[in-house]
């Protein structure tokens, strides 16, 4: 009987396999990316160890024709279907054969293999692939696959890869790099990691706010400790209270963090991703909002050049104009929103704004200091902007993927403008987006197509994107006509960030 049983399992098995064959043969090639990634995803449904070599080999070859598409320099990344990727990156994580994870394992090593290639077969061993071969690719000489080696080995969460996670924090890596080893130490570390966190807290440059924001975050993870405080005295004593028995201080926070329709950042690297679509002329709500102080150092000076202090002036005259002002409409509260943001930014940030309806349009091309000049401009700008047109979200998130920092300072990484924005490293690392609809316009309108998009290049990039909901289901109304908080919320979820929804 138990014979029979396993003749029938595997005859099954075979019968799946050959289905998944017979789709792939007849979807790989399609023009439309949902089948290819079908093609892809059927593979590894119907794979086991008998056919991972063949499965390996087939999947592999659809991720280079796809990845094939974006051309040289990236000039053609939107025909890389993020779909697609994806489902060769899942198929491959199916593989347990250990010869053919072997091969998975030559090819993220491999010198003369495209990188981006290599990238997606590191990712594939962030479980089955051995510990040595993901701790020697940590040192690649391409950044891409380093970048990749650190962020298989932080989802792997291996307590004996604290150390190397510490060590990373601690040299002239990337933020990048350095976001994942903290996330690898939240995961695996304990709390022999704490002294090494607070040290590494008081470390933390002014214009590494993000990292910040994470090392906070390890560090209450691991201690238990709620302060919100940044400030390394603070925890040190807080911690040492709390090995003491005693109850922990609260502590004074340092920096006030950026702040938007209430979600928060430390962030210093911010694009704004904002909807002036026609619909924002509805009747709308002020959220709840702390009232920051300008920080000290955009105060002024003895020393401050009179251009600047004419433009701290005039922008000290709009912010508050329209803080006096009653906002009555979505748009007016988007508007004094961002000139309240603004305002108050830390001269160590860089920042940048789309204002997206039918065709997305940036207030500068590249992230720039907010110094009172930029300040002035953007503030300007924001002050006669007007409402109009369909909803066009992907195009302007796109659009804000693409915008590096322009900064002769040393501790600004510098980068090829014509590099390929998915494969990209050092750019913006937060984005705010608000919207009070749906997808309408654009290159990608569904949902589901936007989030496989930012899976696809945040694989790499590793942006915050926290969202914002304006309105509500209109009771008899179409569904189409208004915003869509799942999606919203799902957005921020996966590419971690926050989600508010102001309901009106």
């Amino acid at each position: 009987m138990t014979v029979l049983l396993l003749a029938l399992a595997l005859n099954q098995d075979a019968q799946k396999w050959g289905q998944a064959l017979a789709n792939f043969q007849k979807m790989s090639t399609s023009r439309d990316p949902l089948e290819r990634a079908s093609a892809a995803r059927g593979l590894g449904l119907a794979t086991s160890e008998k056919t991972d070599k063949l499965c390996w080999t087939l999947a592999s070859g659809l991720l280079r024709q796809e990845l094939a598409r974006e051309g040289a320099g990236g000039k053609n990344e939107e025909k890389v279907s993020g779909d697609v990727v994806q489902a060769c990156l899942d198929t491959f994580r199916k593989i347990s054969h250990k010869d053919v994870v072997a091969d998975i394992t030559k090819t993220a090593r491999a010198k003369g293999e495209s990188p981006r290639v290599r990238c997606y077969a590191v990712w594939a061993l962030a479980k089955s692939g051995a510990l040595k071969d993901l701790l020697d690719l940590v040192d690649d000489r391409i950044l891409m696959v380093s970048t990749a080696a650190v962020d298989a080995l932080s989802e792997r969460a291996d307590p004996a890869t604290v150390p190397l996670f510490l060590k990373l924090v601690s040299e002239d890596r990337t933020w990048e790099i350095k976001l994942q080893a903290l996330r690898g130490v939240e995961k695996a570390g304990d709390e022999t990691c704490v002294d090494a966190l607070i040290d590494g807290l008081g470390k933390c440059r002014a214009d590494e706010g993000r990292l910040k924001d994470q090392m906070l975050s390890t560090l209450k993870k691991l201690t238990g400790i709620a302060i919100q405080s940044d400030d390394p005295n603070a925890w040190k004593a807080a911690w040492s209270a709390k090995r003491d028995g005693k109850e922990p201080a609260e502590g004074d926070t340092i920096a006030e963090p950026t702040e938007f329709y209430g979600l928060k950042t430390r962030s210093t690297r911010i694009v704004f991703v904002l909807d002036r679509t026609g619909s924002m002329m509805a009747p709308g709500s002020e959220p709840t909002r702390t009232v920051f102080k300008l920080p000290p150092e955009a105060m002024g000076s003895e020393k401050e050049p009179p251009i600047e202090k004419a433009a701290r002036e005039e922008c000290a005259k709009i912010q508050k104009r329209w803080s006096e002002k009653k906002a009555t409409t979505r748009m007016d509260v988007a508007k004094k929103e961002l000139i309240d943001t603004i305002y108050v930014l830390h001269p160590k940030v860089h920042f940048n704004v789309v204002w997206y309806e039918s065709v997305p349009k940036p207030w500068k091309p590249e992230l720039v200091a907010a110094h009172w000049l930029n300040k002035l401009d953007c503030l300007k700008e924001t002050d006669r902007l007007e409402a109009s047109g369909p909803t066009n979200i992907w195009d302007a998130l796109e659009m804000a993927f693409k915008m590096l920092e322009s900064s002769a300072k040393r501790d600004v990484i510098a980068l090829d403008k014509k590099a390929n924005y998915a494969t990209s490293l050092g750019g913006a690392d937060t984005f705010f987006l608000m919207t009070d609809g749906q997808p309408n316009e654009g290159r990608i309108l569904e949902p589901d197509q936007i989030l496989a998009e930012l899976r696809k290049v945040n694989q790499l990039r590793k942006v915050t994107v926290h969202t914002v909901c304006v309105g509500d289901q209109v009771p008899g109304g179409d569904p189409k006509a208004s915003p869509d908080p799942a999606f919203l919320k799902k957005l921020a979820d996966e590419n971690g960030g926050d989600f508010v929804h102001i309901r009106k």
